[in-house]
């Protein structure tokens, strides 16, 4: 009986703590990590705080599986449209585009932006956006050098510089959609980005 059962209960425990998650980030995006109750969170998903406090062990487990799922699906996502064009400035485009339209989701910035105001004086928080942090470097640092070997990028690119700098620069579009929100005019923000990046990636600065 257990061999029948055992697929089915996995499968719903993945929907149930799916759900969690869900409802957690819509929870997150409104309220912030600490204006955030793990009652409040149960109510917003439909569950029991037992049940919720069986798939997470607290709201900072929870709000690290957020972070963490959320990156590693965009990440992902990314990779998969990013194989598929074959030119460089196309594709630096569609990456950037990519970003700024996550940010314009349900709940993509607003986690985002109440993370960076609790980080300071939350150590958790903090140690979820240092990982958020390094795994943005980490894609562009691939990205870079991929060109750089695919001769699409000068063979003298700083990959550390220009890693740092286009982090600093998406990070500034999330400041620019809390001021903004849903009125963010992507593709101006996208084209002013891309146009930026070009120039300074076809003729990398001289020390």
């Amino acid at each position: 009986m257990s061999t029948v059962e055992s697929p089915t209960r996995a499968r719903h425990a993945d929907r149930v703590r799916q759900r969690i998650l869900e409802g957690a980030a819509r929870a997150f995006a409104v309220s912030g990590f600490q204006g955030t109750s793990v009652p409040a969170i149960a109510s917003e998903v439909g569950v029991s705080v037992g049940l919720l406090y069986r798939y997470f062990s607290s709201k900072e487990a929870l709000f690290t599986a957020i972070c963490i799922s959320e990156m590693e699906a965009e990440m992902e996502a990314l990779s998969r449209k990013l194989a598929e064009i074959a030119n460089p400035n196309e594709r630096l485009e569609q990456g950037v585009e990519h970003y700024l339209r996550q940010l314009d989701k349900a709940h993509g910035a607003g986690v985002i932006l109440g993370a960076l105001a609790e980080a300071p004086a939350n150590p958790v928080v903090r140690e979820v956006m240092l990982l958020r942090r390094t795994a943005i470097r980490e894609f562009i640092g691939l990205y870079l050098r991929e060109g750089i070997a695919a001769g699409e990028l000068p063979a003298g690119t700083s990959v550390e510089n220009f890693t740092e700098a286009i982090t600093m620069m998406l990070d500034g579009a999330v400041a620019a959609w809390a001021v903004s929100g849903s009125e963010l005019d992507v593709p101006a923000a996208r084209d002013a980005m891309v146009s930026l990046l070009s120039a300074a990636l076809s003729q990398p600065a001289q020390r």
